[in-house]
């Protein structure tokens, strides 16, 4: 501002002086053309030619007055528009654009799973470029960057956010995994799209667990009824198993068992309540290859078993994984604890027994022992096998309409993706080139924003004495975390560590303590 009004000082004294030589000049001028003019008295082409002169000199001088006042308002126009229109991109380095169109846009995962690498995928009639290469963040092409949940932690966003830039969460793995932190509004309204098991998600995988529908029609492994029974007594079988070595999940099932096992035996294999050893090539742990449970020799023991424990490690509404999925296969049948909606996708009404349709493990297990003295009764919820006929039209148009999973004789539709994974790249890469083109048609988009439903979890609880399962609440520490990224990302704060977001939740709690 300063050099420019030294410039201005500079221009009004030049034309002042060029103003004062110009008004000398035409008096001396003015003279001599009056005494020309009488001399040539009555001539009219004398009177015309002195006004023509007049009126060039009038212009000159004026041209040269705008000229000069021209140039620097030019140069401060040329300022003020180009700092508007780049007033957004400041921050993001040059050459930057977030309203760029481009053919092929850049998927960017963030944080990634095992085996994830750059690629081009075609999706119908478009394509993307996938990649893990986190230096292209701030290039035009970088049209949405995408996070595996497991691996995210809040002090590594890709910060400051490209305005207009697509976030997705991929995670379909239990709350567990990352301290339930996407079960608060302040961290899962981060995201545009989501690809989770819940079915409100938009990108589905409520059945990831499950390869398709002949998977549990499949009998290869079906033990009938009164084998089990034989194999009971020759074997020294209990009727209950149970696999697990993950053990204090935040679900507290291995409590739950322990009260069950007060009323009737449970064969416990794995680390957690460990009871009964596998055969040594089947044999895994916790830390260790779990290659063991895909093994035949572990399907055939598990489908002698009448009852197989299908405990989940968090309780969400359709958070269901192999533990419910494999003794339908095996057709030994699943003591569901997990999703609350876990009917809605049983083969049938009477495939499965849930834990929440009795007040106490020893009502359970009543049930439990009155099923296996009445073969009958037990072989109900065997029927879908017998018959090889799933009822549930819901759980058969669900895996219809899913884009991904193994080939199926029962299935009217092909896949098109045999990954979930490759599944979301091109759902995300079909999101950017339809945006491009309502953007390009100047047609209206409306904003995108992912809520609790599409993946929230209540807060862990824990069971009493009695089997009474009672709030628990050690999600308060990812609740409060949340909140301190939420204030930094909110007020445009960028530079802050691990140490910095625990301090401030830590603040932030003691505040809410404190009313």
């Amino acid at each position: 501002i300063q050099g420019f009004q030294h410039f201005c000082v500079k221009i009004n004294f030049s034309l002042s002086m060029r103003r004062a030589h110009h008004s000398k000049g035409d008096s001396d001028e003015d003279k001599s053309e009056s005494r020309q003019f009488s001399k040539a008295k009555g001539v009219k082409t004398g009177k015309m030619t002195w006004l023509m002169r007049k009126l060039r000199k009038y212009q000159l001088r004026n041209s040269y007055l705008c000229w000069c006042c021209s140039v620097p308002l030019v140069v401060v126009l040329y300022y003020v528009i180009t700092s508007v229109l780049h007033h957004d991109q400041v921050s993001f380095g040059p050459n930057i654009d977030p309203m760029a169109i481009v053919d092929k846009p850049i998927i960017l995962w963030w944080t990634t799973y095992g085996g994830k690498s750059d690629e081009e995928i075609t999706c119908g009639n478009v394509q993307c470029r996938v990649s893990v290469d986190r230096s292209l963040q701030f290039q035009n092409d970088v049209q949405a960057i995408v996070f595996y949940g497991t691996s995210l932690e809040l002090a590594d966003m890709p910060l400051p956010r490209k305005p207009n830039q697509i976030w997705a969460l991929k995670h379909e793995e239990s709350p567990k995994n990352n301290d339930y932190m996407f079960s608060h509004e302040d961290v899962i309204s981060l995201f545009n799209y989501t690809s989770t098991f819940k079915r409100q998600s938009d990108y589905p995988l409520s059945t990831q667990h499950l390869p398709n529908l002949d998977y549990l029609l499949d009998t290869r492994y079906v033990v009938d009824t009164e084998t089990k029974s034989r194999l009971r007594r020759s074997e020294n079988l209990a009727p209950v198993l149970y696999v697990q070595s993950d053990c204090g999940a935040p679900s507290d099932r291995d409590e739950y068992v322990k009260l069950l096992q007060k009323y009737i035996p449970v064969d416990s294999y794995g680390r957690c309540l460990h009871n009964k050893d596998l055969p040594e090539h089947i044999r895994f742990d916790i830390g260790k290859s779990m290659a063991g449970m895909h093994h035949d020799d572990f399907h055939k023991l598990a489908a002698k078993y009448k009852f197989t424990l299908a405990m989940e490690n968090a309780i969400c509404d359709d958070y269901m994984t192999e533990k419910l999925w494999r003794p339908l296969r095996l057709g030994s049948v699943p003591i569901v604890f997990g999703s609350p909606k876990v009917k809605d996708f049983l083969p049938s009404n009477k495939s499965a027994i849930l834990v929440s349709d009795f007040p106490s493990a020893k009502d359970l297990a009543e049930y439990l022992i009155d099923l296996d003295k009445n073969n009958d009764k037990y072989n109900q919820f065997l029927k879908f096998k017998s018959t090889n006929k799933i009822d549930n039209e819901f759980l058969i148009s669900h895996i219809e309409a899913r884009e991904w999973g193994d080939f199926s004789a029962v299935q009217k539709n092909p896949k098109k993706f045999y990954s979930h994974m490759a599944g979301f790249d091109c759902f995300i890469c079909r999101k950017i080139h339809e945006i491009q083109n309502a953007r390009a048609q100047n047609k209206p988009i409306t904003p995108r924003t992912a809520n609790i439903d599409h993946y929230g979890c209540p807060a862990p609880r824990r069971f009493d004495k009695h089997g009474q399962y009672g709030v628990f609440e050690p999600w308060f520490y990812s609740k409060y975390l949340a909140k301190a990224f939420r204030k930094y990302y909110d007020s445009n704060h960028h530079a802050f560590t691990h140490d910095d977001l625990t301090t401030l939740a830590k603040k932030l709690r003691e505040d809410d303590k404190n009313g």
